[in-house]
């Protein structure tokens, strides 16, 4: 009998390009939903952050749940943490209002 695999990532639409993961995921694991999907975390990815499902270029918005949240401040590598260090906002300039 097969053994159903844990999830750990959720994709919420299929336009996204990165996962919200549903646990901490250490670097180097890999990083699974419910379906096909399957990346390794390249470094720790927090409870409830964002983890790149493919390279995300410079500027490129980061897509979650079918919508832009932001846009890429460098190149961001499949696999990565997705957050404030390396996403800034598409509508606001002041670091002190970022909100993503």
């Amino acid at each position: 009998m097969a053994m159903e695999r844990r999830a750990n990532i959720v994709k919420l639409a299929a336009a996204d390009n990165v996962a919200v993961a549903l646990s901490d995921i250490a670097a180097g694991e890999q990083a699974v939903d419910r379906a096909e999907l399957a990346v390794t975390a390249r470094e720790h990815i927090p409870l409830g952050h964002k983890i790149a499902l493919r390279p995300i270029a410079a500027e490129e918005p980061i897509i979650r749940f079918g919508m832009p949240v932001g846009l890429a401040r460098a190149a961001i590598a499949k696999g990565m943490l997705v957050h404030i260090h390396n996403v800034r906002s598409q509508h606001l300039d002041n670091e002190v209002d970022h909100y993503e």
